[in-house]
Protein backbone atom coordinates (compact mmCIF):
# COMPACT_ATOMS: atom_id res chain seq x y z
CA UNK A 1 0.00 0.00 0.00
CA UNK A 2 3.12 2.60 0.86
CA UNK A 3 3.91 2.31 -2.83
CA UNK A 4 0.80 2.65 -4.35
CA UNK A 5 -0.05 5.98 -2.15
CA UNK A 6 3.70 6.82 -2.25
CA UNK A 7 5.15 7.04 0.51
CA UNK A 8 6.93 5.70 3.51
CA UNK A 9 5.96 2.31 5.22
CA UNK A 10 7.17 4.33 8.38
CA UNK A 11 4.13 6.79 7.72
CA UNK A 12 1.72 3.74 7.38
CA UNK A 13 2.85 2.19 10.48
CA UNK A 14 2.46 5.49 12.32
CA UNK A 15 -1.24 6.30 10.64
CA UNK A 16 -1.87 2.81 12.66
CA UNK A 17 -0.14 2.97 15.16
CA UNK A 18 -2.36 6.69 15.70
CA UNK A 19 0.54 8.44 15.88
CA UNK A 20 0.64 10.54 12.83
CA UNK A 21 -2.39 11.72 10.72
CA UNK A 22 -2.24 11.51 7.23
CA UNK A 23 -2.27 14.54 5.42
CA UNK A 24 -5.48 15.73 2.97
CA UNK A 25 -3.14 14.36 -0.38
CA UNK A 26 -2.74 11.30 1.63
CA UNK A 27 -6.47 10.50 2.67
CA UNK A 28 -7.53 11.28 -1.09
CA UNK A 29 -4.73 8.58 -2.27
CA UNK A 30 -6.50 6.35 0.25
CA UNK A 31 -9.73 7.07 -0.59
CA UNK A 32 -8.78 5.88 -4.22
CA UNK A 33 -6.66 3.33 -3.68
CA UNK A 34 -9.76 1.35 -1.13
CA UNK A 35 -12.47 2.83 -3.50
CA UNK A 36 -14.14 4.66 -0.47
CA UNK A 37 -14.44 8.18 0.28
CA UNK A 38 -12.22 10.49 2.28
CA UNK A 39 -15.45 10.71 4.65
CA UNK A 40 -15.84 7.16 4.91
CA UNK A 41 -12.14 7.34 6.11
CA UNK A 42 -12.56 9.70 8.35
CA UNK A 43 -15.69 8.11 10.27
CA UNK A 44 -17.94 11.47 8.74
CA UNK A 45 -20.15 8.65 6.78
CA UNK A 46 -21.30 5.18 6.95
CA UNK A 47 -21.50 4.86 3.24
CA UNK A 48 -18.12 3.99 1.62
CA UNK A 49 -19.39 5.05 -1.53
CA UNK A 50 -21.40 7.84 -0.74
CA UNK A 51 -18.90 11.09 -1.77
CA UNK A 52 -16.91 9.50 -4.49
CA UNK A 53 -15.62 12.15 -7.01
CA UNK A 54 -16.93 10.87 -10.54
CA UNK A 55 -14.00 13.13 -12.00
CA UNK A 56 -11.00 11.61 -13.34
CA UNK A 57 -7.33 12.38 -11.49
CA UNK A 58 -6.73 14.75 -13.84
CA UNK A 59 -9.36 16.68 -13.64
CA UNK A 60 -8.95 16.64 -10.15
CA UNK A 61 -5.84 17.83 -10.37
CA UNK A 62 -6.69 21.07 -12.73
CA UNK A 63 -9.37 21.82 -9.97
CA UNK A 64 -7.33 21.72 -7.58
CA UNK A 65 -4.91 23.98 -8.90
CA UNK A 66 -7.59 26.67 -9.83
CA UNK A 67 -8.57 26.54 -6.32
CA UNK A 68 -4.65 27.13 -4.81
CA UNK A 69 -4.59 30.01 -7.26
CA UNK A 70 -2.85 28.59 -9.87
CA UNK A 71 -4.74 29.35 -12.92
CA UNK A 72 -1.84 28.64 -15.53
CA UNK A 73 -1.58 25.43 -13.80
CA UNK A 74 -5.20 24.53 -14.33
CA UNK A 75 -5.22 25.88 -17.63
CA UNK A 76 -2.15 23.76 -18.72
CA UNK A 77 -3.81 20.79 -17.38
CA UNK A 78 -6.86 21.57 -19.03
CA UNK A 79 -5.87 22.26 -22.59
CA UNK A 80 -3.02 19.29 -23.06
CA UNK A 81 -3.90 16.26 -24.13
CA UNK A 82 -3.43 12.70 -22.68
Amino acid sequence: MADALDIGSASIARYERGENDPTADVLLKMARFFSVSVDYLLGADDDPQEHISLLSERENHAIAAWRRGDRMEAVKVIVTDE
